[in-house]
């Protein structure tokens, strides 16, 4: 056993849980107040970013600052996506532990920080820790840890990034969320692609044991359908477009695997100022503009490699026999098989 993975002790480190909010004003300020009525005997700060949401809501902000209870607060002028408002509380706050936390999950467990760090002093010191939705998640891949501070699970893919906690030592090597995906996107898959890129190992702690999923109302989806934000549509073609080409989650997981990419993206946004009320103003870096029109024009011809090695695909013939059993058996095979 070694030392949590932020390389302080139990009794001292400083952790940055950042909150990227976009409206859901209730869900949003139980969160907050759920997280500040936990204990601080390992000491952790409170950031919100908000991502352009309704006046109400950033007035709710305004005055849980004031009260204390958000400890940093930061104001984008609009949805400028997850992983910005993320990256922005997780640049303006450095601590030798971020947490990224959604705005409609609630801490239920008063000591969840040392707890946590008492479980993940069991893995490995370079790693992340995120929560694992129940057991069956948790204990899905071979080498689940039963220690004396609970159980810790292997993550071979991606952490959820619902309540995830990566040190800054992790950070150094891998950098922040990758800003490309837009407004609702695949940054906890690619930080998940860069660690296993890397060889660094992921951990599960139990979900349920440490906080709650606070229920969206129809008032926030409907607030998503108003502004043309289709989260399911973004998550799908992440992988595969609606035309056949690959999506940027799938394309960046080539670029990692085979060596060709940098593990720490390139930042899209950059901090240009922050106010004295904490309004934010960010400019996209020219450099980032460049490297993406660049990228585009050389992804352009690999995508319709890519489409046409899909059209072009034929079964192998172990396959192929067993869907002509299939048609066979409900009167659909087709008398002539060879172009399988």
């Amino acid at each position: 056993m070694h030392e949590p993975s932020t390389g302080a002790s139990l009794a001292g480190p400083l952790c940055n849980v950042t909150i990227p909010v976009f409206n859901r004003p209730a869900a949003t300020e139980s969160a907050v107040r759920a997280l500040a009525q936990t204990s601080r005997e390992v000491p952790f700060q409170i950031t919100v970013v908000d991502n352009g949401s309704e006046p109400e809501l950033v007035k709710t902000l305004l005055r849980l600052r004031g009260e204390g209870i958000i400890d940093n607060l930061f104001l984008l002028p609009r949805n400028m996506g997850v992983a910005c408002a993320a990256n922005v509380g997780w640049e303006l706050v450095p601590a030798p532990l971020y947490m990224k936390l959604d705005n409609d999950t609630a801490m239920v467990r008063r000591h969840w920080l040392r707890d946590l760090l008492a479980l993940w002093s069991h893995g490995q010191p370079l790693s992340n820790l995120g929560g694992a939705f129940n057991r069956e998640m948790l204990r899905k891949t071979p080498g689940c840890q039963q220690t004396p501070h609970g159980e810790l699970g292997l993550c071979v893919g991606n952490l959820p990034g619902q309540a995830v906690l990566v040190p800054q030592t992790v950070a150094e090597k891998l950098g922040f969320w990758n800003e490309e995906y837009g407004l609702y996107g695949g940054e906890d898959g690619d930080y998940g692609l860069r660690m296993q890129a890397a060889g660094l190992p992921q951990y599960y702690y139990l979900g349920p044991e440490y906080f709650e999923n606070i229920r969206e109302d129809d008032d926030a989806r409907q607030t998503y359908a108003a502004r043309g934000i289709d989260k399911r549509r973004l998550h799908r073609e992440l992988v595969i477009r609606d035309n056949l080409c690959m999506g940027k989650l799938f394309m960046n997981k080539i670029l990692y695997n085979s060596g060709l990419r940098s593990l720490a993206p390139m930042r899209r946004y950059a901090v240009d100022d922050v106010d004295s009320q904490g309004r934010v103003r960010l400019v996209e870096r020219r450099e980032y503009k460049e490297f993406q029109r660049d990228l585009a024009h050389v992804a352009a011809g690999l995508n319709n490699r890519f489409r046409d090695h899909i059209m072009s695909y034929h079964m192998d013939a172990d396959t192929a026999d067993a869907m002509q059993q299939v048609l066979a058996r409900h009167a659909q095979a087709a008398k002539n098989t060879q172009g399988l």
